[in-house]
């Protein structure tokens, strides 16, 4: 199927706009008569189409093409605004697409200021919503490109990166931690992890731990249990066996050798 490209979409029609504060554990089937942005400010929804479920909530958009049915459910409580439209440019039977945008605030804001001025049908507010709907367009296209980017993906995983390298002490540093911290999930944070630094987050923690190993060893005079203990390994029987993975020696035989090289 062709990669869906948002920045394709001519809007024909602009057929409404509005926000809607969805509560908890509502639930409801239908069928949309038009495409739809899913724009949320606050809160969880759930789509399910054909089986499979698309998330919108405060770093998701999704979009909804024409003639979808799909059931709904809202896991938590807030704030979406929902823009309807007919649109051309847009390939057969294309599916729904969710938009990962970790930085959302300012579209959803935008969207919620559009809802309004929308309701208010001011001189020359179609003309003028349908401006600002092309802008938050330009934006999802824009940001969700960069993402896709070595620099986008990277900037996704950056804190987690910095934390790692201020962190790795802490036997108890694992991915879904990280995860965690970068708002994504265990899953697509490995992944963004691997096509970045082109290894997966566990060993790219060991081998940062190692290389500190590799100072402690030639610069200090502390034991291998020690060392072991300082950069983070639970024991030093497993940090031998993976000092010895990645570097080719043995933690002694790597001191032994830093030394004379020294």
């Amino acid at each position: 199927m062709k990669k869906f490209d948002i920045s394709s979409i001519v809007i024909s029609k602009l057929r409404d706009v509005y926000s809607l504060k969805l509560k908890k554990h509502t639930s409801a089937k239908s069928k949309t008569n038009s495409s739809a942005l899913v724009i949320r400010q606050s809160g969880v929804s759930v789509y399910t189409v054909g089986g499979k479920e698309y998330t919108a909530d405060a770093e998701n958009i999704l979009f909804l093409p024409a003639n979808t049915e799909y059931e709904l459910d809202i896991e938590r409580y807030g704030i979406c605004t929902v823009i309807e439209f007919d649109a051309e440019g847009l390939c057969d039977n294309i599916a729904p697409h969710s938009f990962y945008l970790p930085e959302n605030k300012e579209i959803a804001k935008k969207a919620l200021n559009l809802a309004h001025f929308w309701s208010l049908k001011g001189p020359a507010y179609y003309s003028k919503c349908l401006s600002e709907i092309y802008g938050i367009i330009t934006r999802i296209s824009e940001e969700s490109s960069f993402n896709s980017t070595l620099a986008g993906k990277y900037g996704l995983i950056h804190r987690s990166v910095k934390y790692i390298e201020t962190n790795y002490s802490d036997p108890d540093l694992y991915t879904p931690q990280l995860a965690r911290m970068s708002g994504i999930g265990e899953t697509y944070y490995r992944n963004i992890f691997l096509a970045v630094f082109n290894t997966p987050p566990t060993k790219y923690i060991q081998q940062y731990r190692v290389d500190k190993a590799k100072e402690l060893l030639v610069n200090s005079e502390l034991s291998v249990d020690e060392i072991a203990a300082k950069v983070g390994f639970a024991n030093s029987s497993y940090f031998c066996k993976v000092f010895k993975t990645l570097s080719g020696y043995t933690p002694s035989e790597f001191a032994a050798r830093g030394r004379k090289m020294g």
